[in-house]
């Protein structure tokens, strides 16, 4: 559901494959980004701490926000984890969580933002 909102908000049909991958190599440019933030974990960390750097990465997100700053987390990078570390050189006991591209947002492009589900869709209240 998530990929065909997200392709439709930008107008690429399902069926169009080049335009797909025209689309997801932007994130090997960053989106145009001037700078990105490679965040790497020790790889004997567990779920827990994974969620750490979730949390991590979200205040730093917040605080570029309060600098006027934007920014996206990029998952997609992790899966060229071993091209990124033939040229940042992380310790062999880190292993890429993924990249995060900063800039100033680029008020000329019109972005089309995807949908969220309903609160009631993704979160249980429990009451005594």
């Amino acid at each position: 559901a998530f990929a065909e909102q997200r392709y439709g908000a930008l107008g690429i049909a399902r069926e169009d494959i080049e335009a797909r991958q025209r689309a997801a190599i932007a994130n090997w440019d960053c989106f145009g980004a001037p700078a990105a933030l490679f965040c790497y974990i020790d790889r004997d960390l567990g779920p827990a701490q994974w969620a750490d750097v979730g949390m991590y990465l979200q205040t730093v997100m917040l605080l570029l926000r309060a600098e006027g700053l934007h920014s996206c987390p990029q998952m997609a990078w992790s899966t060229v984890r071993t091209t990124v570390a033939e040229i940042v050189s992380p310790p062999d006991r880190l292993i890429l969580f993924c990249d995060m591209s900063i800039g100033y947002e680029d008020v000329t492009v019109d972005y089309a933002r995807t949908g969220r589900a309903p609160l009631d869709e993704t979160v249980t209240f429990v009451e005594d």
